[in-house]
């Protein structure tokens, strides 16, 4: 089941990748077509989805899958064998979800067999675009309806440009969330996030703790994060304390500690395969790329955009991690 659910992760990581490249000139093409080895059926037939970005499944267990449609609906599909679908949640009415936009990301806690938390992440359209990342709790006596009254918010980041959201959320081995998130979209890291940990909460992926545990870290103040804070930072977070990043001298008060790993484009999609996390960056106009995340990796943009020189000129001395 790992190894199903890690290529699940990876084909959503592709459909969620522009394919509208130009041709890459060393390309090399086999003589005769292969054999085709696989198929597709319809999982479902007769349930159909408005916009699916991602399947979920609660911990433990097997036999209901959570779809998150873009538009702002979570749709629970009951009894595999038998399938019909409900709304678990809709929040379409709060949720921007023109380009880019839209509702992203869903991630169960490990406990929610018994605390019936789960996370979501969308971009708001209230006040104006923002990427948030929420918690939500199911309802008290339906476990096919989420509560929408119980939704406390762990950060709502404002956001200039519909696109590069990133968006996918995932509790790891170490039962802390990670979350993905874009550059803030337009084109050429136009906002100037891309290497830059002192700023906001844009180009890179995060990890961060939900149950507070004790040892762990209040995160730095920001706009954008609510107070009392809903998370603690893990003080084996990369950029915990650091002062210099890049050969610049950074103010660790103003460090977003909340980074496990930064110089990412828009990483769209991510899969845990045991304790690897694989994540898929969406390029700009050269190549596409799937990295393996590593703990404090800068994977270069927007120095570098896949295996090719990016849109700005790398500081001397700087180093990335190229794609796999």
């Amino acid at each position: 089941m790992k190894t199903g659910r890690f290529f699940l992760g990876l084909l959503t990581i592709l459909s969620g990748m522009a394919f509208d490249r130009a041709p890459v000139g060393t390309s090399n093409f086999p003589a005769t077509t292969p054999e085709v080895r696989f198929t597709t059926t319809s999982a479902f037939p007769g349930l159909t989805f408005a916009a699916p970005v991602a399947l979920v499944t609660p911990p433990g267990e097997t036999n209901r899958l959570f779809v998150v449609e873009k538009g702002g609906r979570i749709m629970v599909i009951t009894n595999l064998a038998q399938p019909t679908k409900t709304t678990f949640l809709n929040i379409a009415p709060d949720t921007y979800t023109q380009s880019e936009g839209g509702t992203l990301g869903l991630a169960f806690h490990p406990g929610y067999a018994t605390n019936g938390y789960f996370y979501l992440f969308y971009t708001a359209n209230k006040p104006a675009l923002e990427d948030r990342l929420s918690r939500f709790k199911v309802s008290e006596t339906n476990p096919n309806l989420a509560d929408r009254a119980s939704e406390v918010i762990l950060f709502s980041q404002p956001d200039q440009a519909g696109n590069h959201n990133g968006g996918d959320i995932h509790f790891g081995p170490d039962g802390y969330l990670y979350v993905s998130l874009g550059d803030e979209g337009g084109g050429n890291d136009q906002y100037n996030n891309s290497q830059l940990i002192d700023k906001d909460l844009f180009a890179g992926i995060l990890r961060i703790d939900v149950d507070r545990r004790e040892g762990n870290l209040d995160p730095n103040p920001h706009p954008a994060i609510p107070q009392p804070f809903q998370y603690a930072i893990p003080a084996d977070n990369p950029f915990v304390g650091v002062s210099t990043f890049n050969g610049r001298a950074v103010n660790p008060a103003n460090v977003r500690t909340e980074f496990w790993a930064v110089g990412l484009r828009n990483p769209w999609r991510m899969a845990f395969d045991g304790s690897t996390l694989y994540a898929g960056d969406v390029g700009q106009n050269a190549l596409e790329e799937v990295d393996v995340i590593v703990k404090g990796g800068n994977y270069g943009w927007a120095y570098r955009e896949g295996t090719r020189n990016g849109p700005k000129a790398a500081p001397a001395g700087f180093t990335s991690i190229p794609p796999i």
